[in-house]
C-alpha cells in the first residue's frame, strides 16, 4: 500500500513538472488555450483560416489580444534592435564558499512590434536600455544563469526592463545568440 502511494506520487510530480515545463516553453496563455480554457479559442485549421478567426474586432477579440501582450503579427515581419556585446562581472561562489568575480557574455537582440505606439522610442532609447540590461546583468549570481530556468529570467526580466524603459509594449522578444560564464 504505501509503495503504491509513493508510485503515484512519483507520478503525479512527474506530470506536473511536464505540464509545468512546457508552460514555461510556450507560455501560459498558449497553453490554455489548447485545452481550452482561454477566452481566445486556439485556431483550428490552416493559415488560410486563421484571419477569419481574428477578424472579430466587434467582438473585443482584438482589444484582448492587445492587453495581454499577444501580437497579430508574423514575428518573422518584426524588426530587430542588435545590442553590441555585453560582458559584466558576476558573483560566484565556490565549494569553499568564497565569492569570486566571473564574466557574463551576452551577444543579443530584441524583437519588437513598430505598429504598437512608442516603438519609434526605442531606437532613439537604445543607450539607455542596454545601460539598464547592464546593471541588471551585474546582480545576477552564477546561479542565477543556470539552464533553461536561468535563460528564462533573464529573457523574461530583459523584456520587462526594455518595456519600462521605451515607456511603450512594443518590444515582443528577446533573443540571445551567445551566453557565457567564464
Amino acid at each position: 500500500m504505501k509503495k503504491t502511494l509513493v508510485i503515484l506520487a512519483v507520478s503525479v510530480l512527474c506530470i506536473l513538472a511536464a505540464v509545468g515545463g512546457v508552460t514555461l516553453a510556450i507560455g501560459s496563455d498558449k497553453v490554455l488555450s489548447m485545452v481550452g480554457l482561454s477566452k481566445a479559442a486556439p485556431a483550428a485549421g490552416t493559415d488560410d483560416e486563421q484571419p477569419q478567426d481574428h477578424a472579430g474586432a466587434e467582438h473585443g477579440d482584438e482589444a484582448d489580444a492587445g492587453a495581454h501582450g499577444v501580437t497579430e503579427i508574423d514575428p518573422g515581419d518584426m524588426p530587430v534592435i542588435p545590442f553590441p556585446e555585453i560582458i559584466v562581472n558576476v558573483t560566484d561562489t565556490g565549494i569553499n564558499g568564497r565569492q569570486s568575480s566571473r564574466f557574463l557574455k551576452l551577444n543579443m537582440l530584441m524583437v519588437y512590434d513598430d505598429t504598437r505606439e512608442g516603438a519609434d522610442r526605442l531606437v532613439a532609447r537604445e543607450i539607455y536600455l542596454r545601460d539598464t540590461f547592464q546593471d541588471f546583468l551585474r546582480q545576477l549570481h552564477v546561479s542565477d544563469l543556470r539552464g533553461s530556468q536561468g535563460l528564462a529570467l533573464i529573457k523574461t526580466e530583459l523584456l520587462r526592463r526594455a518595456r519600462a524603459v521605451g515607456h511603450t509594449e512594443a518590444p515582443v522578444e528577446i533573443l540571445i545568440a551567445d551566453m557565457v560564464v567564464q
